[in-house]
């Protein structure tokens, strides 16, 4: 399996990493009329955190809750009003991997919540995008396998 999106598309995750960091990014990757294109959506989670640190007990350092830009997009997603393609995010100062947290995000009672999706994590470090990774849910194996993430 494989999940290709264009090199400037590439670049457009990279830059959105880039300008969050020490904080991860997070954001869509969506079809819409036959066009992709990319949905920077705020990462909420520090809010979250000060709001109630006992549910959210990270900091958007190594955490990410999607602000409400997302939704308008899900709904979309839903109504078939566009496709939603890939989730993206960046882990700052760790390696492109598709954690048990990033799992955790990406289901619901160990379910994919939108199976046909891939998952993309970008790794950056010290304002450096070092490589990104993409995940892609696996029924046989019913987990997130890595999957070639092919730019150009």
């Amino acid at each position: 399996m494989r999940f290709a999106i264009p090199a400037a598309m590439y670049r457009e995750l990279c830059e959105h990493a880039i300008a969050t960091f020490p904080d991860e990014c997070c954001g869509l990757i969506i079809e819409r009329r036959g066009e992709l294109e990319v949905v920077r959506v705020t990462n909420v989670q520090n809010e979250k955190h000060a709001e109630n640190p006992t549910n959210f007990p990270r900091t958007a350092t190594i955490a990410y809750t999607m602000g409400p830009e997302a939704a308008p997009i899900l709904v979309g997603h839903e109504r078939g009003d566009l496709t939603l393609r890939a989730f993206y995010h960046s882990h700052p100062q760790h390696e492109a991997y598709f954690s048990d947290e990033d799992k955790k995000q990406a289901t619901v009672w160990d379910e994919p919540s939108y199976p046909d999706a891939a998952q993309i994590v970008v790794s950056i470090y010290d304002r450096e995008v070092r490589t990104a990774k993409a995940f892609q849910w696996n029924e046989a194996g019913r987990d997130f396998v890595e999957i070639e993430l092919a730019i150009g």
